[in-house]
């Protein structure tokens, strides 16, 4: 079987990626905080709150492609609807088939793409021209929306580029693409923000820099030799084939991903209907700063991501209990430390800089990092389910967030809890089965309690710290 090997090496780019991403954001946000108006702040999570909304119209698609191309990749040599065919696995990979679905990724997104456009130029104009009062609210508003509009049709039309390659184990290249990437936005929004360029500087460095990305990854994957290997004969019926045997999971997903979206933003895109911008803004802070969190506590595990299928395929169980306990593990250590940080040390720092948009009250910071420390946790172990390629977790999704949504607009309708009410409304929901059920199952598939879980989760990571110590200590005796 074809082994998919993740470095140390992988691990750190992945830390490294992450870190300048957070820099960026961390640079960009005192100026943004600082320069823009709370109408242009509220403005700017507006746009990524409709974004988020097209997102949904991968539905699905993204992981699916993602997975499969990491099954291609461990050498399995038929692609199934449901499930892994363990006795077709080769030690070779099969290029044709590995061409089959690069061309089918291509046939899906260029049409997901000029369906997000048109989505986004007709009903996310309509939005955008509900809460910035006719485009006046905000300075060259329509322009700046339709510009952003743009980009996202790019962004989505090459996003298939990340799961080819990490499908393969190049999680280096993805990491450093992602490094070009933001070091251009971070130039590009920095010079236009300093020159007064206002909400335009941040749409001006999205639009561009995405650009920087995916030609890195399209010249690091598709070389000489790979395109030599890779077949230019595809028939159309293959095509069409593999998007079915795709499209019979990606349409679970994508259903799933209406509940996730309902669970985690619908209250957002609410609130623009019951509150001002600069309300609007102070909640999108939060968001932005956990976003950012939550993309540190997760990445670990996201790089592993395609390991697990691997594992899958190769029966490789106490492997996977033991990557997975330590992944976890690193996950809670880091919600814990960036919750502190963000209740504690990020409103004497937004006084400091004098921002125009500060965070919510610290119960309620306290609240919503709490309610998404535990929807990310079960999320993990519903990815490491779906890494079987079974989806059982759509229907209660799709439950959660229509309740979700019912108890968010009552909320703000009928009392006066505000963001609280917000809140309460999805951690409730979550709680009453999610939060539980889907680690409960990956506990009763490996047949370990949840004590074992985190001690051989500290087993692996005292392991970790002691090999790390080791190394350390024979590079100072050679020198």
């Amino acid at each position: 079987m074809s082994e998919i090997s993740i470095t140390k090496k992988d691990v750190a780019w992945s830390y490294i990626s992450k870190v300048l991403q957070i820099g960026s954001g961390l640079i960009t946000l005192p100026l943004i905080l600082h320069l823009l108006s709370p109408e242009e702040i509220g403005m700017n999570y507006v746009m990524l709150t409709i974004s988020s909304v097209v997102a949904m119209l991968d539905f699905g698609f993204s992981p699916q492609f993602g997975k499969n191309f990491s099954y291609v990749n461990s050498g399995a040599q038929i692609l199934l609807k449901e499930g892994i065919d363990k006795n077709h696995i080769s030690s070779d990979i099969n290029y044709h088939l590995l061409s089959v679905l690069i061309r089918t990724a291509q046939y899906v997104y260029k049409r997901l793409s000029l369906l997000s456009l048109f989505v986004m130029l007709i009903g996310g104009s309509l939005y955008i021209y509900h809460v910035t009062n006719g485009f006046c609210s905000v300075n060259n508003a329509l322009p700046i929306w339709i510009l952003y509009s743009v980009s996202i049709y790019f962004n989505i039309y090459f996003s298939y580029y990340t799961g080819l390659l990490t499908g393969c184990g190049m999680i280096n290249e993805v990491s450093k693409s992602i490094i070009l990437s933001r070091i251009s936005y971070l130039l590009i929004c920095v010079s236009f923000l300093l020159i007064g360029g206002g909400l335009a500087s941040i749409v001006i460095a999205n639009f561009i820099s995405p650009f920087v990305q995916r030609y890195y990854c399209y010249k690091k994957y598709f070389t000489k030799e790979m395109k030599n290997k890779l077949d230019e004969e595809i028939q159309q019926d293959e095509i069409k084939k593999t998007f079915n045997t795709i499209w019979y999971n990606a349409k679970k997903m994508g259903i799933n991903f209406l509940g996730i979206y309902a669970i985690n933003k619908i209250s957002l895109f609410i609130l623009g209907f019951y509150l001002p911008l600069s309300t609007f803004g102070s909640y999108g802070l939060l968001l932005q700063l956990s976003t950012i969190l939550i993309g540190i506590a997760t990445t670990l595990f996201l790089t592993y991501n395609p390991k697990f299928s691997n594992y899958r395929i190769n029966k490789e169980t106490e492997k996977i209990k033991r990557l997975f306990s330590f992944t976890s593990l690193v996950f809670f250590f880091f919600m814990i430390a960036g919750s502190f940080a963000i209740i504690e040390i990020v409103p004497f720092l937004l006084n400091l800089i004098q921002a125009k948009t500060i965070l919510p009250s610290k119960t309620i910071c306290l609240l919503y990092l709490i309610v998404i420390t535990l929807e990310y946790n079960h999320s993990m172990f519903a990815e490491l389910i779906a890494t079987s390629n079974e989806i059982p977790f759509v229907k209660a999704n799709l439950i959660s967030g229509f309740i979700i949504i019912i108890l968010t607009t009552c909320s703000l309708q009928f009392t006066q809890l505000g963001l609280i009410g917000v809140i309460l409304s999805e951690g409730i929901v979550e709680l009453s089965y999610n939060n539980w059920k889907w680690p409960s199952r990956i506990f009763k598939e490996f047949n370990f309690s949840i004590k074992e879980f985190f001690f051989l989760g500290f087993s692996v990571m005292i392991e970790k710290v002691k090999e790390l110590s080791k190394k350390s200590l024979c590079k100072r005796k050679e020198k």
